[in-house]
């Protein structure tokens, strides 16, 4: 059985497909592409060009899963999506484009998806997990037994540079006052200081670019061992990337895609750093899709799908109930049949592959993803595809 989980954030959206066993999951293939929302926001609203991107974005993966043989695809979005003002028209857009329904993580579910894909990190001392996302940072205690200590904070590297920043990067001046702000978030939040942490585990795309970036500044291997960083180093990297004249050069050598965020999360990385005194930094390649994934085929977490299978979006009622009225879909709920019986009777477990797909359905699915369609309810997408079924099976019986 092959899983897919994709991910739009605030700077790219990523893939990851793994393949299930009785036994273990083993992530097979990963990819990105690069999607900065920022370039594409209208006020706080995605503007049309900016949704035809993430649906275009949304319909390339998916070709890529169908080529990869993929059974079930999950869709999510996190803080960085999910706090635009049309949040609901994306994810309508997308489900009627490409068929693929959207589901939004909230900040203590993204915290927790961390944490669970993180969870052998608990073997380090007094570890905490610091996810900086695009308009939300997560922090969550991996000391503690089933990740109870979670605080989600609501900005991000996508929303402190609308606040903060006039160009592209922060300048020496911006960059204090965004040390102020987090300081402060921080302090409502009620984040303990120094002592309490001795281990800081940085997940997400940023987290990755920011390790890339102190590989190359500091003459670390990237190719071999942990990542891992030295906070002394660290924090030179983070004034060069404040005042260094070649700080655009190494960004654009290195992490292109992050030119609008690496920055600022320069500033925000070594604030929390500075404010546990961390001995150890350590870069995780493992985030919210992993997470996501081992809640929802460990019967944890519902979510609505794509069914390859099927060619149709598999909804939870919540989520319909909620595309009808115009009110925000929830990302948890009641599974539906379809799901439960793609999933397995046994506690959760996905159910073994019925068979092989054939290679006529596989073009159907291909051929259907890049026509638009006129805007449609999600209720309509599904009562559409559902009567696509049952017509299919009188023509063949």
């Amino acid at each position: 059985m092959k899983y897919s989980v994709i991910d739009i954030s605030s700077s790219n959206i990523s893939m990851i497909v793994a393949e299930m066993n009785e036994r273990f999951t083993e992530i097979v293939f990963r990819d990105r592409s690069s999607l900065t929302l920022l370039h594409y926001l209208d006020g706080r609203a995605l503007s049309s060009r900016g949704i035809d991107k993430v649906v275009e974005a949304v319909a390339d993966m998916k070709d890529k899963c169908v080529s990869l043989g993929v059974d079930v695809l999950y869709l999510i979005s996190t803080a960085a999506l999910r706090s635009i003002d049309n949040f609901e028209a994306v994810g309508a857009a997308v489900l009627n484009r490409t068929g693929v329904p959207l589901n939004a993580i909230d900040g203590q579910k993204e915290a927790y998806c961390d944490y669970i894909a993180n969870r052998f990190y608990n073997a380090y001392e007094r570890a905490v997990l610091l996810d900086i996302g695009g308009a939300s940072i997560e922090l969550c205690d991996l000391s503690e037994k089933g990740g109870d200590t979670v605080r989600s904070l609501d900005f991000g590297v996508l929303t402190l540079h609308q606040k903060f920043v006039d160009k592209i990067q922060p300048d020496a001046e911006e960059a204090k006052r965004i040390k102020k702000y987090a300081v402060r978030k921080l302090d409502k939040a009620g984040v303990p200081g120094e002592g309490k942490y001795a281990t800081v585990v940085l997940v997400g795309t940023v987290a990755l670019a920011l390790y890339d970036l102190y590989a190359e500044y500091a003459g670390a291997d990237r190719e071999t061992g942990e990542r891992s960083m030295d906070y002394k180093k660290f924090k030179k990297l983070a004034d060069h990337l404040l005042n260094g004249r070649d700080r655009s050069k190494l960004i654009l050598d290195v992490a292109p895609e992050k030119l609008y965020s690496v920055g600022i999360a320069a500033v925000v990385a070594k604030t929390v750093f500075r404010r546990f005194g961390a001995e150890n930094i350590v870069v995780s390649d493992r985030g919210v899709k992993e997470g996501y994934l081992q809640l929802v085929t460990a019967g944890q977490e519902q979510g609505a799908f794509y069914d390859f299978a099927k060619e149709e979006p598999i909804i939870l009622p919540a989520q319909a109930t909620a595309a009808t009225s115009g009110e925000p879909a929830a990302a948890g709920g009641t599974t539906s049949k379809p799901a439960a019986k793609a999933r397995g009777a046994q506690g959760g477990k996905p159910a073994a592959k019925s068979g092989a797909r054939s290679k006529k359905a596989n073009g159907r699915a291909a051929a259907k993803q890049g026509k638009t369609r006129p805007a449609k309810t999600e209720e309509k997408v599904v009562k559409s595809a559902k009567s696509k079924s049952k017509n299919k099976e009188k023509s063949q019986s």
